[in-house]
């Protein structure tokens, strides 16, 4: 009477040794178990026009999705990202096809977004500027935490004044260039007291106003590398060495809410950026691409001690025609930050 118990058990165990050893093998070779299929829609990856450009020169013909490696040439945090949004995807059991679409600037891709042109953003979003457009966007699971974005202030490599700063004085002392729709920079910025902030509309037209000496410096993620040099158009800068700034918010997807397959859409981003991150995918690319940079693990941290107050500064949103203008916040500080008179 025993005995047919006593094989039932046996049964039993080989059956939970042979479950436990395709665990096993699943996780040492970074298999996929199993997925929910959300979607065969074909959608729309937007991208920055610069982003998109240098996301081509990356990948040199890889495969992005079998990319497990983030560094090298042209390797940076927002070129990294489309890579690892495609893999999110695909790892999120979306099963139709994926076209990256040029975007233009920051805020142009939000608008692309919130009107449902494109499907999803291949670079990360302010968790701010996804949640001003609720009813129209929905932000993906964070990718970068509150807290962990840190930028340097990137110089000309030649400019003699960069190892000549060795205080918080010395770059308030300096000129800086930014974007004003880049509301945690430019706020940022704005509460270091500058000798002047200059709004400067483009990415590549902000680097020129830097080799121009037009401004001294601009925010710019670390980059890879032992000296973390940044090249833009053959311009080349270095980041003024011990001095690194904290920027207010984390980083999500921004994923439309206007397609009919938007919540599946959803869904799937957040099954694979889930999948990413419990093998360490996200913070290798960010550390590979330098974002996480490890020289920078002793800067001094300016700005983290304000976090969670950003309400108290408030400037005035400019008018639509002034989007694309130039300007001086030296010579506007008035009308647009009287808080800061």
């Amino acid at each position: 009477m025993k005995q047919p118990h006593a094989r039932t058990e046996i049964d039993a165990l080989f059956r939970w040794i042979g479950m436990g050893i395709v665990v096993v093998v699943a996780i040492c070779f970074d298999i996929k178990t199993s997925h929910a299929d959300h979607g065969e829609h074909n959608i729309r990856i937007v991208v920055a026009d610069d982003v998109l450009d240098d996301y081509h020169l990356f990948l040199d013909g890889r495969d992005p999705l079998a990319i497990t490696s983030f560094d090298g040439k042209h390797s940076r945090r927002d070129v990294v990202e489309v890579v690892l949004i495609q893999q999110a995807l695909y790892r999120g059991g979306w099963l139709g096809e994926v076209n990256l679409l040029p975007g233009g600037n920051y805020a142009r891709m939000m608008q692309l977004i919130a009107e449902g042109e494109a499907d999803i953003t291949g670079s990360s979003t302010w968790f701010r500027d996804i949640s001003h457009n609720g009813q129209l966007i929905s932000a993906s699971e964070a990718v970068i935490p509150l807290g962990a974005f840190e930028a340097g202030f990137y110089m000309l490599a030649d400019n003699p004044n960069r190892l000549k700063t060795h205080n918080l004085r010395g770059i308030r002392l300096m000129r800086g260039a930014s974007n004003r729709n880049w509301k945690p920079d430019w706020q940022a910025l704005g509460k270091l007291g500058l000798a002047d902030l200059i709004h400067v509309p483009a990415w590549e037209l902000m680097v020129q106003f830097v080799a121009d000496g037009r401004a001294d410096f601009l925010l710019a993620p670390f980059q890879p590398g032992q000296e973390m040099e940044l090249v833009v158009n053959d311009v080349r800068m270095l980041p003024i060495p011990g001095f690194k700034i904290a920027l207010d918010g984390s980083r999500h997807f921004a994923v439309t809410k206007e397609r009919d397959y938007s919540a599946d859409l959803i869904v799937a981003v957040n099954q694979g950026i889930a999948e990413l991150s419990a093998i360490g995918r996200i913070e290798q690319a960010y550390r590979e691409s330098g974002f996480f940079h490890p020289a920078v693990r002793d800067w001094t941290l300016i700005g983290a001690e304000t976090f969670g107050q950003s309400g108290k500064f408030r400037p005035q949103k400019p008018k639509p025609r002034q989007e694309n203008q130039i300007f001086s916040l030296r010579d506007a500080v008035g009308r647009l930050y009287p808080e800061a008179g």
